[in-house]
């Protein structure tokens, strides 16, 4: 068992019980927001079914990372030989022992073909531009909606004016677009241009800001069911809401470009897969609560549920409080992680150059691992993305246009539209698909070959999948498959 030092790969080590609060932390997200539209659009029977279904095949991907990580664990090992063809029988399931951490990028650096690789980095930064213009949507959006009028009394047009006394030209949309600039330009902008990443005391604070939240938005919801009944009463399903309901899905889910950095430093790794299970179904009865109440409580779910607890009806100094709390949530988890995922991009884009314009006796350096919802356990990507890649001191004309790049088609993408539900439904439903499923499906593929065939030895029993058969992976692939065309049938305006 290694130290804990830095050639462990961790910078530090904690109980199995911390880890597994680490995971929970990291699936539920602000992707939840999104949510109790979803499941408001789709139904409550369709909604239940395809969560549960989306959360399986999740669970299933994310076995296969921790199994392609005890195989990179394998390799590293062997490498650390004296000698390199010192392979021992014996000695092959102790190697296997998840003790560093290897990150997905550098598994895929590993195991896969130059085409799978190049795959694998396109689809994260498509997926980190997906996640940017989302925070750069739902950061203004709430934003607007505190200085704004009601919203929870009728529904809205953006081109409804902010306020009835204000002159016509500040309608909700332009003061969501002037937060927009506001947001990227004067707030983010400064911070990545600094590198300034997330301090444990933020870490903290978003963190018990998050449970808070959602706790809150659970019980308000239900004392008002309780007191008041249903608003709402959703259809038990509408096939036209899968897109939206798919997408969001896989968004709420998404841990698995994270699981590297979670999974090794935990002391002990005994039946992490059970308990990871365990993990994945704590969060799908939270997701179920929370949508299911929001759904059936608000006549209009709004794409950003926390705003429907705001300028309600109820206009008590305490709940005047909890609602404004429950707004500025999102901007302020959400603020600060957007300089680390655009740091991260980035970064990402420089290891693309690098593969696909080597330079002589350069490697190439990790890739990615953060997103949007990276955000209570990232230390070690936030040091990535500080850091970026010491060897490239000087500046190229690359180095600005990338950055520029990286801000502004997301800011164009928020210009354009304030449909949160829209952008987490497509990043969700098509890149996220790509690294919630695909890259894990290929990493574990190569992995397994890798060991029988370069390391002559399986992987040990306590480190396998439980999901053997070459059947999961094609249900996974074609339950990717089929989602899609559903999701993209549904873009259309193709009715069901």
């Amino acid at each position: 068992m290694q130290s804990n030092t830095d050639s462990s790969g961790t910078s530090g080590t904690y109980s199995q019980t911390v880890g597994l609060l680490y995971v929970f932390n990291l699936i539920v997200g602000t992707g939840a927001l999104a949510l109790p539209k979803a499941f408001q659009s789709a139904g409550w029977l369709l909604s239940i079914s395809l969560l549960t279904f989306s959360a399986f095949m999740s669970y299933v991907a994310a076995t296969f990372v921790i199994e392609a990580l005890s195989v990179a664990n394998a390799v590293l090992s062997k490498k650390r030989r004296v000698e390199y063809d010192d392979v021992v029988v014996a000695d092959g399931p102790s190697t296997f022992e998840i003790a560093k951490k290897v990150e997905v990028s550098e598994m895929a650096s590993m195991f896969l073909s130059k085409v799978s690789l190049v795959f694998s980095y396109f689809a994260i930064i498509i997926y980190l531009f997906g996640d940017l213009a989302i925070y750069s949507t739902t950061v203004p959006k709430s934003a607007m909606n505190i200085v704004c009028s009601t919203i929870n009394a009728s529904i809205v047009k953006s081109s409804d004016p902010c306020h009835e006394s204000w002159p016509e030209i500040l309608t909700r949309m332009t003061v969501y677009r002037f937060f927009v600039i506001v947001f990227v330009v004067v707030v983010c902008l400064p911070m990545v241009i600094a590198g300034i990443t997330k301090t444990r005391h933020i870490q903290i604070m978003t963190t018990l800001s998050r449970w808070a939240a959602f706790i809150l938005m659970i019980s308000l919801a239900t004392m008002q069911l309780s007191s008041q009944g249903a608003a709402a009463h959703p259809p038990a399903y509408n096939f036209h809401g899968f897109g939206s309901l798919f997408g969001c899905a896989v968004y709420a889910f998404m841990c698995h470009h994270s699981i590297p950095s979670l999974i090794t430093p935990m002391r002990t790794k005994e039946n992490v897969f059970g308990k990871i299970a365990v993990v994945y179904g704590i969060v799908g009865v939270f997701y179920f609560t929370l949508s299911l109440t929001g759904a059936f409580a608000f006549e209009h779910v709004q794409d950003i549920y926390t705003l429907n607890f705001l300028h309600d009806d109820n206009t008590s100094f305490v709940y005047s409080i909890i609602d404004y709390f429950l707004a500025l949530f999102p901007i302020i988890t959400l603020t600060s992680s957007y300089p680390i995922i655009a740091l991260t991009l980035i970064n990402n884009f420089k290891v693309v150059k690098d593969i696909l314009c080597p330079k002589t006796g350069q490697e190439n350096e990790s890739l990615l691992e953060a997103d949007n919802q990276v955000e209570d356990n990232d230390t070690d990507d936030e040091r990535e993305a500080r850091n970026g890649n010491p060897a490239r001191n000087e500046k190229t004309i690359f180095d600005v246009l990338v950055p520029t790049l990286v801000l502004a088609l997301p800011t164009f993408l928020s210009l354009l539209t304030d449909d949160m539900l829209l952008l987490a439904s497509i990043t969700g439903s098509f890149p996220g698909v790509a690294v919630q499923f695909a890259i894990p499906c290929l990493l574990v593929t190569a992995a397994r070959k890798h060991a029988r065939s370069v390391l002559n030895f399986p992987v040990p029993r306590k480190n396998n999948s439980p999901f053997q058969s070459p059947f999961w992976i094609m249900l996974i692939s074609s339950w990717a498959g089929f989602s899609m065309i559903m999701v993209l049938l549904n873009l259309v305006g193709v009715k069901f």
